[in-house]
């Protein structure tokens, strides 16, 4: 029989692997972590079964996490194809745009 951890979130205890299904997270890659904004916010779950509501992906330790999904309600953002790190739903962030339109 496999041991997993019990996730407490809104009142309720269930299996990590369940709360994982239940709440529709994607679970994370250890090999190829995400890519998105920084800023985006975030609802993760480590492997003890903690469960971080609110948070941004830069503040994130990707390599306790195993599980996440955007805060509902959000929009998702692609990351910039340059830098990665764009706020902005368009191809390239500001900075980014403004070095090419310099030929840096």
């Amino acid at each position: 029989m496999q041991s997993t951890a019990i996730v407490q979130f809104d009142g309720m205890s269930m299996p990590l692997d369940t709360f994982i299904d239940c709440y529709r997270l994607i679970r994370v890659n250890s090999f190829a972590l995400p890519s998105m904004a920084s800023n985006t916010r975030l609802v993760t779950v480590d492997r003890c079964g903690t469960v971080i509501e609110d948070c941004r992906a830069n503040q994130v330790d990707w390599h306790a996490c195993i599980a996440f999904r955007p805060v509902d309600g959000q929009q998702e953002h692609e990351p910039c194809f340059d830098c990665g790190t764009s706020p902005d739903d368009q191809q390239f962030c500001e900075s980014c745009m403004d070095d090419m339109e310099y030929g840096w």
